[in-house]
């Protein structure tokens, strides 16, 4: 009961008097005027402290009031200064009803301010995860918007090197270099020696105007390869210096870049969040700590973090002198930042010390904290005046930022022995502190011109981007957005709704292709879809546009990228055409459908868009140049639905062979009607006979009121620019073409010249060809001519030939048999010369029987009919037959035929023939006798046949001719036997060979195919 009244007589007389000191501190009326309707949970929370802090485990107990006093301190909305002035002025009153409760002052102070110190920092510790979690959103926010570009990024100091201080990641994949070397290096380095006057041009350009854009400028990689740039600059103001701010895009490829941007967000994010983690950890050491945590949240300048720093160590540890020394390491001094204490009015605010002397100088030079206690017997001890004569005892301890000792804290005092551990670790953890709020500080630099470059990449993107939020209205659109896709001023875009701001007819673009761009933004807001939109027909050109879901603090978010893809379709266009005109020449494609669709190209759809085209070629027998075809419109109003319609449908040149509509009505075009009889005579002074005897293009800027034009010509062309391409072959001229732009009065550039060389250097190959295969047909008309003249001569004299043999091989039997039978007419009563030449006519007739049955079979032989037969039975079968008349013949006939012969395919007959054949001039090649070697073996997939003599052999004179027809070595003999048997073999599918030693006798080898394994059937041959 007693403890109860003591309890509540000292809880309203601690409320009172701290509500007193409250006022009294607190410069406006009503600051804190939310705690009178707290007033019951204060009385019960300063109560429950009271209790506690007399109970013998006070500490444990004092906990849950101090953290109730803490959300009592959230309630009422005070700022980190008001909330820490708050908790300081309620500890005098706490402390003395503790101090009457307890008897002891000391004890009750003691234990007052070890729950007050673990109450501040506590309470600095929940305000700097605040305070972190809003420079993380910041952070995350400017990740968002940088991590999602889509080129290459530099930031390049305007030094006289270019020192590149800032890329990006798609910055290192464009020039090959990693970031680490790619910062701080050279911008010139990347750029080809070639190209370095180009470079210094455009820098010039540069710090003249404030923005660069250019295209082309080459770059070279680490890797050595050269791409070329498309290169977007503007002068920035950071800092008091001059940046370049450079937006680079790889013309020949854009890939790569977000992953390595990516990697290196997180790698900063994880130094910054390490960073932040280690300054929390150090700030709740020592209750000191509290001033220094505060005013490091606060501070820009570190003068300042200097002075509080001193100030609190100063007046809460009351030591004798405090102060802060920067390192100054070009001039090895030691310079004082703060001080305060006893020589606060002795070092003047420029004190400087050298680095090598003194305790602080080895703490600089070591980077290692010094205790000394009695400093007089240590000789490092450096007096820098009379007055330090007092200083009995110094400490010092370094302040390093990332290993580097940036400064001094050194504390001195009039007493020895001053210092402990615990005096050092305070003043080490207040050196840590005031390092990581440096290093703090740095990256808040950091990320502020990070935030500055940020916003100057989204003003200076040559594309359009534009932020969304939740309700589809535009919170952020850059310069590009607003000017160029909306066509308005950003005050007049800037927080609409979308549907009000994009024009209706980009929606309309849209639509024209099936799509429904509004639609893929709302579903990108509602449920996250992302959408890309490649090369969407609005106005003049192409656009590639990307709808991305952002998502942040909670809240949907859309991007919005609109890019401009017009020169990449157009070189695509060109390029497929280029492939196409190729393909299209090596094709079976007339002339002039060729010449129609490479015009029609040059003058239609996304490729050089020329409005106009005129061919004219060389007549070479009259030496004019004439008007071979024309191309485009005569009227604006033509022009204009032509492109239109052309926009829409994306024709490509098979397109324009395949529409082809003739000769006829091309020459019925209003065009062509115009220009069809325009002839330019070559030895004329004109524009047109120039550009061909130069063999180069030539402009013509205003070729109606040109007078080197022909008069037609001018009368045709308007004042719009022309150019005119000459049509050349090797070493000869065979044409030209004359383009303008007489409805869109575009100006013709040099990439637009160089495509309608290629498309005219295609024309003239294609023309050239068509010459040379006009050539070569009526070369090739002529020699098959001669061919059928000389086949007929041919034949003439293969007929007499034939006809002087046949006559002659008749003539003889004949004679034979007229002589003869003109004997028997002369003696009919003689019997045995009736009987002897009646026996010679009948040889006779036979012999001639057998000329003529061979000359028929020569002249029209039978195809064979093949089937599976076997070569070694029909051999030995033929041997059995043969052998008695070869015995009486004095010809020992042998045999060596293989066991298991496979099947070939043969017509029996006519390989009987053959066999037979062979024999028979074996036979008579040995008048006197002889062997006759027959040999048949399998040999892969062929059976082979040999037949070999000992007769007289051929000379070799006659091998040459042995197989032809009529050709004989034998007095008697047809010519044709070895021809006929060539000819059976071959359409066998075989082969025959002949080799002969005249008085060795001869061989011969017949090759067949084996049949295929299985079949039995007839195949005719």
């Amino acid at each position: 009961m007693q403890m109860s009244l003591w309890r509540q007589e000292q809880t309203s007389k601690v409320i009172a008097e701290w509500w007193e000191a409250l006022r009294t501190t607190s410069p406006t009326d009503g600051h804190y005027p939310r705690a009178a309707s707290l007033k019951s949970a204060l009385e019960e929370i300063v109560g429950a402290l009271l209790d506690s802090l007399t109970r013998p485990d006070w500490q444990e107990a004092a906990r849950q009031p101090v953290m109730n006093l803490r959300f009592l301190a959230d309630q009422m909305n005070l700022s980190l200064s008001d909330a820490l002035a708050a908790f300081l002025a309620l500890r005098s009153p706490i402390a003395k009803a503790v101090a009457e409760r307890l008897g002891d002052e000391s004890e009750a102070w003691r234990r007052v301010l070890t729950v007050w110190d673990e109450g501040i920092l506590a309470l600095t510790t929940a305000c700097q995860i605040v305070s972190q979690q809003a420079l993380e959103l910041a952070h995350r926010k400017y990740l968002s918007l940088f991590q999602r570009a889509s080129d290459a990024f530099l930031l390049i100091r305007m030094d006289e090197k270019g020192t590149i201080v800032e890329a990006n990641a798609a910055a290192a994949e464009l020039t090959g270099y990693p970031l680490e070397e790619l910062v701080n290096a050279a911008a010139i380095t990347l750029v080809p020696k070639e190209a370095h006057a180009i470079y210094r041009q455009a820098l010039e350009r540069l710090r003249r105007d404030g923005q660069l854009r250019t295209r082309g400028l080459p770059l070279q990689r680490r890797d050595g390869e050269i791409v070329q740039l498309d290169l977007s600059c503007a002068v920035l103001h950071l800092d008091g210096e001059d940046f370049a701010l450079c937006v680079a895009r790889d013309i020949t490829e854009q890939q790569r870049w977000q992953e390595q941007l990516e990697r290196l967000i997180a790698e900063r994010t994880e130094e910054l969040r390490t960073a932040l983690e280690r300054e929390r950890h150090r700030a709740a050491q020592l209750s000191v700590l509290s001033t220094v945590v505060a005013k490091a949240l606060t501070v820009t300048d570190p003068t300042e973090l200097y002075r509080a720093a001193v100030d609190a160590l100063y007046r809460h540890l009351a030591f004798y002198n405090v102060a802060i020394f920067v390192t100054d390491e070009e001039r090895r001094q030691l310079t004082l930042a703060a001080c305060r204490g006893a020589y606060e009015r002795v070092w003047t605010p420029h004190y400087r010390q050298p680095i090598e002397i003194g305790l602080m100088g080895w703490v600089a030079r070591k980077g290692e904290p010094l205790l000394v206690n009695e400093v007089t017997k240590d000789p490092r001890y450096f007096r820098a005046v009379p007055e330090e004569s007092k200083t009995q005892a110094e400490l010092a301890v370094p302040i390093k930022v990332q290993g580097e000792v940036i400064g001094v804290i050194d504390l001195q005092s009039d007493e020895a022995g001053a210092f402990d551990e615990d005096d050092l670790r305070t003043v080490q953890a207040v050196a840590d502190q005031i390092a990581h709020a440096l290093q703090a500080l740095q990256n808040f630099q950091r990320v502020r011109i990070l935030r500055e470059l940020n916003e100057q990449i989204v003003l200076n993107l040559p594309n359009g981007v534009a932020l969304l939020n939740e309700r589809g209205e535009i919170i952020i659109a850059n310069e590009f957005f607003c000017r160029t896709v909306c066509q308005l001023p950003s005050e007049q875009v800037l927080n609409r709704p979308f549907r009000e701001v994009l024009p209706p007819d980009l929606f309309l673009a849209f639509k024209g292709q099936g799509l429904d761009w509004g639609k893929a933004i709302e579903s990108a807001l509602q449920q996250g879809e992302p959408s890309f939109f490649a090369e969407i027909p609005y106005r003049d050109g192409w656009w590639d546009v990307r709808v991305t879901p952002v998502h942040g603090d909670g809240r949907r978010r859309v991007m919005l990228y609109l890019r401009d893809a017009s020169t990449r379709v157009r070189r695509i266009y060109q390029l497929e055409t280029l492939l196409a005109i190729g393909q299209a020449m090596e094709s079976k494609i007339d002339l002039h459908p060729l010449l129609h669709a490479i015009l029609t190209a040059a003058t239609a759809g996304p490729g050089l868009g020329f409005n106009r085209a005129i061919l004219f070629l060389v007549d070479k027998e009259t030496k004019v140049l004439r008007t071979a075809m024309a191309v485009g419109a005569l009227t604006a109003e033509e022009a204009y639905a032509t492109w239109a319609q052309l926009a829409s449908e994306r024709k490509t040149l098979w397109d324009f062979l395949r529409e082809y509509p003739g000769d006829e009505a091309i020459r019925q075009t209003p065009l062509m009607q115009r220009v069809q009889d325009l002839v330019i005579r070559l030895d004329e002074e004109n524009l047109l006979t120039l550009c061909l005897r130069r063999h180069e293009p030539l402009r013509i800027s205003n070729p109606r009121n040109d007078p080197r034009l022909p008069e037609r010509l001018r009368q045709i062309l308007s004042d719009s620019d022309a150019i005119c391409v000459p049509l050349i072959a090797p070493n000869e001229p065979l044409g030209l073409i004359v383009a303008d732009n007489a409805f869109s009065r575009h100006p013709i550039t040099e990439e637009a010249e160089r495509l309608l060389r290629l498309f005219a250097s295609s024309a003239s190959i294609a023309l050239r060809n068509a010459q040379l295969i006009a050539e070569l047909r009526q070369s090739l008309q002529r020699e098959q001519a001669m061919r059928q003249q000389l086949v007929h001569s041919e034949r003439l004299a293969v007929i007499g030939e034939l006809a002087t043999k046949i006559a002659h091989d008749l003539r003889s039997p004949l004679v034979t048999i007229g002589g003869y039978a003109r004997q028997l007419q002369r003696h009919p009563t003689d019997a045995e010369r009736v009987r002897r030449n009646a026996q010679v006519i009948v040889d006779e007739v036979e012999r001639l029987e057998r000329q003529l049955r061979d000359l028929l079979d020569f002249t029209t032989p039978r195809p064979p009919q093949l089937k599976p037969s076997s070569l070694g039975d029909l051999v030995h079968r033929l041997a059995d037959l043969q052998r008695p008349s070869m015995e009486a013949a004095r010809v020992t006939l042998t045999l060596e035929v293989a066991d298991n012969l496979p099947l070939v395919l043969m017509d029996e007959l006519q390989m009987e023939r053959v066999i037979l054949n062979l024999w028979r001039n074996a036979v008579e090649a040995m008048p006197k006798g002889g062997v006759l070697s027959v040999r048949v073996w399998h040999e892969g997939d062929w059976v082979k046949l040999q037949v070999a003599d000992t007769g007289e052999g051929i000379p070799p004179e006659a091998m040459e001719h042995i197989f032809k027809p009529f050709f004989t070595t034998k007095r008697t003999g047809s010519g044709l036997g070895l021809a006929i048997c060539e000819k059976i073999v071959t359409d066998h599918g075989g082969t025959i060979r002949l080799s002969s030693t005249v008085g060795q006798g001869t061989v011969v080898e017949i090759t067949l195919p084996v049949a295929p394994s299985g079949s039995s059937q007839v195949f005719p041959q």
